[in-house]
């Protein structure tokens, strides 16, 4: 039977109310910075017993953004801090500071039994892209939560990279069906499918101020019904992404 998870990147409402409406969160915090204890015990708290709730981080970013990206503003880390990292970290480079955030990251995803970890690559990574197989074939012998699986969204146009990362390391493709049919022509047969709806494209840019019309979250409906896929995630990351997700469960049923 397929299982259909669904939720927004980010939670616009409070996570006690949040979890009532949704069956899935994409946690976007945890990309900035790793959260306080504050927000750790809320979340421990809030999920608890929620076995059929499927959490997903979003990685932090130094594992997957040079020091170049702009997120790196919300760091919280200081000029200091941020000058001893260069070269260190992003495109899921395998340095020492990469492998620590890594391990911090598994401990977090373990204390709140996260499902799935979310790397996504910048466009500036393309170039690096042999990287991540030297990456990843580290972090598959790292002991970690047992059902945590890994996705990974590349913000540049190859699917058959994530195809081949998918058959050698079992890595979810994480990426936008709607705006990106090329992807799921090749990667539908997969088991595991992670969509992310980011709006439509401008240009090169995308634009995240869209409202989904009907016709499209039908067109979505079908898609996902239609797919041999066991198990997949479906997350609004769009402007109006609480109401857009509200309308997709609805449309489901």
């Amino acid at each position: 039977m397929k299982r259909l998870f669904v939720g927004t990147c980010g939670n616009k409402v409070g996570l006690a109310r949040y979890v009532n409406l949704f069956n899935a969160l994409e946690v976007n915090a945890t990309f900035y910075r790793f959260p306080s204890e504050k927000s750790l015990r809320n979340w421990e708290k809030t999920l608890s017993g929620r076995q059929d709730f499927c959490l997903s981080l979003k990685a932090f970013q130094g594992l997957t953004h040079p020091l170049s990206s702009p997120t790196w503003r919300r760091s919280g880390l200081s000029p200091e801090e941020l000058e001893g990292l260069k070269g260190k970290v992003g495109c899921l480079r395998l340095t020492e500071a990469t492998q620590r955030y890594f391990l911090e990251t598994l401990e977090l995803a373990a204390r709140v039994s996260a499902r799935y970890l979310l790397l996504q690559l910048p466009r500036n990574c393309e170039a690096e892209a042999a990287e991540l197989r030297k990456f990843l074939s580290w972090a598959r012998e790292v002991p970690g939560p047992e059902r945590l699986h890994l996705a990974l969204e590349i913000r540049w146009e190859d699917p058959d990279l994530l195809l081949e990362l998918w058959e050698e390391f079992q890595t979810v493709p994480a990426f936008d069906p709607l705006l990106f049919p090329e992807f799921l022509e090749r990667l539908r047969a997969l088991p595991r499918l992670y969509f992310r709806l980011h709006g439509e494209r401008q240009g090169s840019r995308l634009n995240y101020h869209k409202k989904y019309r009907e016709e499209e979250l039908q067109k979505l409906a079908e898609l996902v019904k239609e797919l041999p896929a066991e198990e997949i995630l479906v997350f609004f990351n769009n402007v109006y992404m609480h109401e857009d997700a509200l309308r997709f469960r609805k449309l489901w049923g």
